[in-house]
């Protein structure tokens, strides 16, 4: 963990579970030497969405792809935030690379209460690079721990987009079917500084299925 421009992108937090590290940027080969937590994998309701460290540097062998940890004890990864251009069989792929997914952001049963997720999107939104991007994230209701939170869908739901208004995003709304297939699934969006009136417009349009001329 010694690589220059992944010391630029470290942060330290004391909390009540410990010294918790939040790398951003992660290249490939850095999880090498790492573990998951065992509060991140299957539960009766519910399964981590990442479940092998061979996961990790796919994501961030790919173009555009990052990967955020929040490490403990020096090797376990209490949490993540990863991100990536949408799969080619994506409605959001129509746009090239002007979309960019926030694909999944989860932390440990063992680690909550320690404002992780906040701490670990802060470190991935701080960066230029998303400025020329519409991020996006889309919240599933199936890939929700709500047997782990203590909270229902609608609650769940609520938090979810509580932490990412913190960012910049706002909520909109679509007509593809994954979101709609339940009500409380959500899409929300940040659109950079410097993304044209004209690449927005496209993007409403592909909301509700109008492909981009």
């Amino acid at each position: 963990m010694t690589n220059p421009e992944l010391a630029n992108r470290t942060a330290f937090y004391e909390t009540h579970c410990g010294q918790i590290t939040i790398f951003g940027l992660c290249e490939p080969g850095f999880f090498r030497n790492l573990k998951l937590d065992d509060g991140l994998g299957h539960f009766s309701h519910y399964s981590s969405i990442i479940q092998k460290l061979d996961a990790f540097e796919t994501i961030a062998s790919r173009k555009g792809g990052r990967v955020t940890l929040a490490i403990v004890d020096n090797n376990v990864v209490a949490g993540y935030c990863v991100g990536a251009y949408p799969d080619k069989n994506d409605r959001w792929a129509a746009l090239g690379e002007l979309m960019y997914e926030l694909a999944a952001i989860e932390v440990s049963r063992n680690y909550r209460g320690c404002r992780l997720g906040e701490k670990l999107l802060s470190m991935t939104m701080e960066d230029d690079f998303f400025e020329d991007k519409i991020a996006y994230m889309c919240g599933y209701s199936w890939h929700w721990d709500l047997e782990g939170k203590g909270l229902s869908a609608a609650h769940y739901r609520s938090m979810m987009k509580r932490l990412y208004s913190k960012f910049g995003f706002r909520e909109v709304y679509t007509n593809e079917p994954n979101i709609t297939l339940r009500a409380e699934n959500i899409m929300m969006i940040r659109v950079g500084t410097r993304v044209t009136p004209e690449d927005q417009m496209k993007f409403r349009h592909l909301r509700f299925g109008m492909k981009p001329k």
